[in-house]
């Protein structure tokens, strides 16, 4: 049964789309350099269960510096242990039978790294969770200082029938856009002249996905009713190709306890103040992570238990909404010297077609016809409703 438990896990961890934990990368002072950051949660409406372990890095060479080789297990308050098992990159992944996982049981983390420090959370209570209602849009327009005034979508979500003993809530928001280049792969120079036939057309369509980097968080405790509605989410600007060949976002509501609320809630002060949110805030803020075998040393991040609820939406088109961005693509016409003017370094360097079965003496830049070069995949996700 155990065995059957840890394929179960692997299985949906690799299923799974959009990671939960906010890993961080910070850039900080000198005296906070080395410094151990677990951030990562039990969600009761979640399969899988991840955690991640790095280390700060310096203001001068800031990175992402995964801890490895750990022994990570969650404990519940019943006296339960669940082992968490390494991928390799920081991130720990496992499983927690959901019989355990029930209002008001309380859950904390304990770590050891391979230097044999002990690092361990306060417990934290799973909350109530609450469905969302509804996300949807509208047209809106902002004006810059400039004067300039940007067009564009706001989203906005809707919270109906909220338990009376659910309050603090946090909102992860990820957007998943279609990007098209201009031309397929029909003729390139590497020493000679290539002809692709048919031309190749497989990296002309690409989905990209990005998390947004704004704290959205509410707290509902002196609210008179039990429904909220026009939370405000993220804005799109027609000024991206965000909008023009394909949008959705995903909205995940986390019902947290008011411990961690109250973290992110000063996480987001500190943000809102300036700067980003991987370079300031684990610096400043600390959560409820302790290093047991050294108690002086501070261990930055937080050990959460949360109730999430997901809901996304598509949008196709905007009525009375134009889309203009930028054209990304570069084209570079050969001089008198030809194809010597292409650096072997350069290869394979990508002609223009003549429209008549050949090309020009006209080099394109790779993202003219490689769409993963912006960091996309052109795997369609299993979710777009859209054929390519």
């Amino acid at each position: 049964m155990q065995k059957l438990k840890h394929i179960f896990f692997i299985v949906a961890l690799l299923l799974s789309t959009n990671s939960c934990i906010d890993s961080y990368t910070p850039a900080i002072k000198s005296v906070d350099i080395g410094k151990y950051v677990v951030m990562g949660r039990v969600d009761r409406n979640d399969s899988v269960q991840t955690v991640n372990i790095s280390m700060t890095s310096s203001v001068s060479d800031p990175k992402y510096i995964p801890i490895i080789g750990c022994s990570v297990v969650i404990l519940d308050d019943q006296g339960h242990e669940f082992p968490l098992y390494s991928l390799g990159d920081g991130s720990y992944v496992g499983w927690v039978d959901p019989q355990y996982m029930t209002e008001g049981s309380r859950f904390k983390i304990k770590v050891i790294t391979p230097k044999n420090e002990v690092l361990e959370s306060d417990y934290d209570q799973m909350p109530t969770d609450a469905k969302i209602d509804s996300v949807y849009y509208e047209l809106k327009n902002i004006e810059e200082k400039s004067g300039h005034v940007t067009h564009g979508i706001q989203f906005y979500l809707n919270m109906n029938d909220i338990p009376a003993n659910s309050h603090y809530f946090k909102w992860n928001v990820y957007e998943t856009w279609e990007h098209r280049t201009l031309y397929p792969i029909e003729w390139y120079y590497d020493g000679k002249v290539e002809h692709v036939f048919p031309p190749d057309s497989s990296k002309m369509i690409c989905w990209n996905t990005d998390k947004s980097t704004e704290i959205y968080i509410m707290n509902t405790e002196n609210f008179t009713g039990n429904s909220y509605q026009k939370f405000t989410l993220n804005f799109v600007s027609n000024e991206t190709e965000k909008l023009a060949h394909g949008y959705s976002l995903l909205v995940e509501q986390v019902a947290l306890s008011q411990a961690a609320y109250d973290f992110w809630q000063r996480m987001k002060l500190n943000y809102d103040r300036g700067g980003n949110l991987y370079e300031k805030q684990p610096a400043i803020i600390l959560g409820n992570m302790h290093d047991v075998s050294d108690p002086k040393k501070e261990v930055l991040g937080y050990f959460s238990a949360t109730a999430s609820q997901k809901k996304r939406i598509f949008v196709a088109s905007v009525p009375q909404l134009s889309i203009t961005y930028p054209d990304y693509c570069n084209f570079n016409v050969l001089g008198r010297g030809g194809f010597l003017n292409i650096s072997p370094f350069t290869y394979p360097a990508y002609l223009a077609s003549d429209g008549k079965g050949g090309f020009q003496m006209v080099v394109m830049g790779k993202e003219c016809v490689d769409c993963m070069l912006f960091r996309g995949t052109n795997v369609k996700p299993s979710f777009w409703p859209w054929p390519n």
